[in-house]
């Protein structure tokens, strides 16, 4: 009776581990599944990340919070959950892979815009360069982002192009109309000198 007794209560403390470790793995399956969906919508910026990067991390300590499982639940647990973080890790890696390369990109279409605004700031054209001029400025705004460690001294460049151009063009439109100015003095004195004749 004894020994029957023993096995019975042996017997149903395994049947509730069994139980216990049961419900476990399905929440630690849970989890995985939540980890799963952070990234199946598209995240296309750095501040989603960091935020979905949280959330990751959050779950991750959840999980290990529900306890330890038998080794043969445990190792699928487990495993699940490498899956899980594996898979996320890669998705971020590849956003920002494509976002480094999206960097270099804009910096060198910024570096053509800059090379292109160099060339062309001692043309003396003024009005057909001052119209490029104006489409460089505008496609540098809308250039993309390059980190400003990067991109700071190619501005400058860029910048110091512009002004050097719209400076000798203002002087020599300041000239014209001194000369039309003078021109103008000119042609009233003659009249005045006509008039008295």
């Amino acid at each position: 009776n004894i020994s029957k007794l023993l096995n019975k209560k042996r017997n149903d403390y395994f049947l509730k581990k069994k139980q216990q470790d049961s419900k476990k793995l399905e929440e630690k399956k849970a989890i995985c599944t939540e980890i799963d969906n952070l990234t199946s919508k598209s995240i296309n910026s750095h501040s989603k990340w960091r935020e979905v990067t949280n959330q990751c991390s959050n779950l991750e300590s959840k999980w290990k919070e529900v306890g330890r499982l038998a080794k043969k639940d445990n190792n699928i647990a487990w495993k699940s959950l490498r899956d899980s973080l594996n898979e996320f890790y890669q998705k971020k890696k590849e956003f920002y892979t494509q976002k480094k390369e999206d960097h270099k990109q804009n910096l060198a279409h910024k570096i053509t815009i800059c090379e292109k605004a160099e060339a062309l700031q001692k043309n003396t054209d003024w009005e057909e360069t001052g119209k490029k001029f104006i489409k460089l400025q505008e496609e540098w705004k809308t250039s993309g982002f390059s980190p400003a460690s990067q991109s700071d001294d190619i501005w400058r460049r860029f910048k110091k192009s512009c002004d050097t151009f719209f400076k000798a063009r203002k002087i020599h439109y300041k000239d014209l109309d001194k000369a039309k100015e003078d021109a103008l003095k000119e042609k009233l004195s003659t009249l005045e000198d006509l008039k008295s004749l």
